[in-house]
């Protein structure tokens, strides 16, 4: 998956360089180019891989590449890009002419990611949500068991009035789940799911302007909460667990979908998590499925990107993703963080679930910092707050 790789310093930066088996010595020569602009292909021909390691040392960059290249023992590589974006732009210019070892994709895929164009609203029902500045979506688990707030707002009346307190609050979004996702939970029946998500659905889209999302796996509820009033679904599988789910979407093409990705399913997701490389692995899963949306009829504009905070995560690969959130840009997609109370706060700040806006309010603070579209969040008054206090020092002029 090709992407600007978000290098933040010198130990990074060399870590990035031993994964695509660069040699000791290049390494030390060229960790320090990475602290500008570090582009990452993956697997390319040794004939462009050489091709382009010439035309950066021309016009004043360099590109990394396994040692095996080189000397021509290896056939394929990834390759890293060090320079500027100027000088990635004139790197474009000195391919124009280049038609062979797949290089005019390589040229392409750079453009794309120098001139990244995420969209900037999504349609929800026919409502335009702009990504002017990031968005806030309210978490309303109408359950007995969510890990946060299990049965504060399983009466309906109590999660109708927290929806309407959230929009008063600044929310974006509602997001309603009737079904627990966190580790070891057990399914709901459809009947259940239905019987909590959808009475308050309706209520609240009665009496909201804004849009809202159920949040299910299942194909039965996302359509009856469709008929409700939902106008986004937010499915955890990336419409894995239910086949019937990507009908919905094709009888519904006013309506979005957030694709999460999620290793294993919630009540086997946090036996043994495993990556070799957590940002890689997930930008894959994602591409595959877009690839299977796009294959179905369901436009890129309709499609979400949410990396799965704590779904199937260790503690260091959700550091790692929210370090690396940017690096999701490279699939032109909205993005959501949702890290609202989890459990890797707690380990960080050895703090209890109702201990941990500072560590949400952090993580706020680099998906503002990265331009990511939306957080998801239990703390909806906080966020806002902080948010908006961010939007004015980076507005001041």
């Amino acid at each position: 998956m090709n992407r600007i790789l978000k290098i933040t310093d010198i130990e990074e930066a060399k870590h990035e360089l031993k994964k695509i088996n660069v040699s000791s010595q290049g390494i030390e020569v060229m960790a320090p180019k990475a602290l500008s602009t570090a582009i990452k292909l993956t697997a390319v021909q040794l004939g462009a891989a050489n091709i382009l390691k010439q035309e950066m040392l021309s016009i004043g960059g360099d590109a990394a590449v396994a040692r095996g290249i080189v000397n021509g023992k290896q056939d394929i590589s990834d390759v890293i890009l060090l320079g500027n974006l100027d000088k990635m732009k004139k790197l474009t210019k000195k391919l124009d002419n280049q038609a062979i070892f797949g290089l005019p994709e390589i040229k392409n895929d750079i453009l794309n990611l120098i001139e990244q164009k995420t969209t900037k609203s999504i349609s929800c029902r026919g409502e335009l949500l702009e990504f002017k500045t990031i968005k806030i979506m309210g978490i309303l688990n109408v359950t007995p068991d969510s890990f946060s707030d299990g049965n504060k707002y399983l009466a309906k009346d109590k999660a109708v009035a927290r929806g309407l307190e959230m929009i008063k609050e600044g929310a974006d979004i509602i997001d309603v789940g009737g079904e627990s996702t966190r580790p070891g939970s057990k399914k709901v029946s459809t009947d259940m799911e239905l019987e909590r998500v959808i009475p308050v659905i309706r209520e609240l889209h009665e009496r909201l302007k804004v849009p809202i999302s159920i949040d299910t796996t299942k194909a039965e509820v996302a359509l009856e909460a469709i008929k409700a009033g939902a106008a986004i679904i937010n499915d955890i599988s990336a419409l894995r667990f239910d086949e019937n789910m990507i009908d919905v979407l094709k009888q519904n093409a006013d309506i979005p979908v957030i694709l999460m990705h999620m290793q294993g399913q919630p009540d086997n997701m946090q036996n043994k998590p495993y990556y070799e490389d957590v940002t890689e692995e997930i930008l894959l899963f994602f591409e595959d499925r877009i690839n299977f949306c796009l294959r179905n009829g369901i436009e890129q504009e309709r499609i979400i990107l949410d990396p799965g905070i704590g779904f199937g995560k260790r503690l260091q690969d959700n550091l790692m993703i929210i370090k690396k959130i940017a690096e999701f840009k490279c699939l032109d997609q909205p993005l959501l963080l949702g890290a609202s109370r989890k459990s890797f706060l707690g380990k960080i700040s050895n703090s209890q679930v109702s201990e941990r806006l500072p560590g949400d309010l952090a993580t706020a603070a680099v998906a503002f910092e990265n331009d990511i579209e939306i957080v998801r969040v239990h703390d909806v008054k906080e966020h806002k707050r902080f948010l908006k206090v961010r939007q004015a020092i980076r507005n001041v002029r």
